[in-house]
């Protein structure tokens, strides 16, 4: 009876092992939305940058990625990309991840599902026409996303990406504010969101200035979304 006892202690701890590590390798999600790479992937990162392409910020943000050989993953609002196709081209040409951030950045959690699919459709093809590249991440416009919208977006042949750091940046938060909340709250796969297209007097590439070097002299590698989501598999 001992002997039975104590080897079936050790099935169940083994057990528990085995699915703790089922969970550990799989990317934190929530209602089929992923938000982060998993923990177990390393020191790997993905920046992220929405609303674009910009006319001058966006091509300052790509050499400043080139300066230390980082990628990143661009979320393309369509009707942006419409008025710059070789904005987009060009984040193609340098080896960053082109996807999808809707056409017009309207809210689809409130659409139909034929309005959200429009929205989406139209956006890849217009990347595509500028790039040659057909998205396979998709990020609805705000992060409001409904259950419509994760259904749409599969049934397209996307995942739908949300982020594990916000900085805010849209907001005019300043510099340092941006720069100490990724400091404090980045960690192994993180996601973190930057935006491209900003308004007048955000400090989106000052804070980039300060942390792309940082988190990599902290022992941070920068990948895209897709390539940190590839290390769970």
């Amino acid at each position: 009876m001992k002997k039975f006892l104590y080897t079936f202690l050790i099935f169940f701890v083994l057990s528990l092992f085995a699915v703790q590590s089922v969970f550990a390798a799989a990317p934190p999600q929530k209602d089929g939305v992923i938000f982060s790479g998993s923990i177990s992937c390393g020191k790997k990162i993905a920046l992220t940058f929405d609303d674009g392409p910009h006319p001058y910020k966006t091509l300052k943000i790509l050499d400043l990625l080139d300066k230390y050989g980082v990628k990143a993953t661009f979320f393309i609002i369509g009707s942006n990309a419409e008025y710059h196709p070789e904005i987009v081209a060009e984040e193609a040409a340098r080896g960053h991840e082109l996807a999808n951030h809707s056409y017009s950045h309207a809210k689809l959690s409130v659409m139909t599902e034929e309005e959200i699919r429009g929205e989406i459709e139209l956006s890849d093809k217009i990347i595509e026409k500028a790039s040659g590249i057909t998205p396979k991440l998709f990020r609805p416009p705000e992060g409001a996303y409904s259950e419509n919208v994760v259904k749409v977006a599969s049934e397209l042949g996307k995942s739908t990406i949300i982020w594990t750091v916000d900085t805010l940046d849209w907001a005019k938060t300043p510099r340092d504010t941006i720069v100490e909340n990724v400091k404090t709250s980045v960690t192994s796969g993180s996601i973190i969101l930057f935006h491209d297209f900003t308004n007048k007097d955000t400090h989106t590439f000052e804070a980039l200035e300060i942390l792309i070097p940082y988190l990599q002299e902290q022992g941070y590698e920068f990948v895209t979304v897709s390539e940190l989501l590839a290390e769970n598999n």
